[in-house]
């Protein structure tokens, strides 16, 4: 009966350290792991659905890789999540696919794979309608952020900023983000078909000259 009860102990202690093994790391232990690569994926790359872009859905994935040994592949697991599991999967499998050696010693390292659907050249023609999708998707995902955190947002903000300072409309009375963010949203969610930047602009200037 002892040695049955010893058994069955030692089986419980390997199965807690496997599961130990596999549980999410703390943010002590992933910050020892190191970062070997950052990658940005855009709409126009084949590797981001166009279904997903249409949706809004964008986000980075951090993925620890452990590369596999010669002509097998390595092992991937999500540490910071996109919260979207279409976009976690697609992440995985890019890291899987990345032809990197173990890195100093370490024996798995962080990939980051970053999804977004604009940069400074799309903007100018991004849609109300492509922007509210956007926006959703945000709001529904990520609750405790803020919409101006929208890569969208970001770069339009940038753009906008140095076209008012460029013309000299913006003056000394420039309005602050977050009330040209929220007056845009407002603009977009009446006129689907107009240009965000287009609309953006018109509600700073309106906020100006109040």
């Amino acid at each position: 009966m002892r040695i049955t009860r010893m058994k069955a102990l030692a089986t419980g202690s390997s199965l807690a350290l496997l599961l130990l093994a596999l549980a999410p790391q703390s943010v002590a232990a992933q910050a020892t792991v190191p970062t070997w690569r950052e990658i940005t994926i855009y709409a126009s790359d084949a590797n981001y659905p166009a279904a997903l872009a249409r949706r809004g859905v964008q986000g980075d994935v951090t993925v620890e890789l452990a590369p596999g040994a010669k002509g097998r592949p390595g092992a991937a697991l999500v540490r910071d999540s996109s919260r979207s599991a279409e976009l976690d999967a697609l992440a995985i499998a890019m890291a899987k696919r990345q032809d990197i050696a173990a890195v100093n010693g370490a024996q798995s390292g962080l990939v980051t794979i970053r999804f977004r659907k604009d940069h400074t050249t799309t903007i100018a023609t991004k849609s109300c309608a492509d922007f509210n999708a956007d926006a959703a998707w945000q709001t529904a995902t990520f609750p405790e952020r803020s919409l101006r955190e929208l890569p969208a947002l970001s770069e339009s903000i940038g753009m906008l900023v140095y076209s008012l300072h460029r013309n000299g409309s913006a003056r000394q009375s420039f309005p602050g983000v977050e009330a040209i963010v929220q007056a845009t949203v407002a603009a977009c969610a009446r006129a689907q078909d107009a240009g965000m930047l287009d609309v953006m602009r018109q509600e700073a200037l309106k906020l100006i000259e109040e």
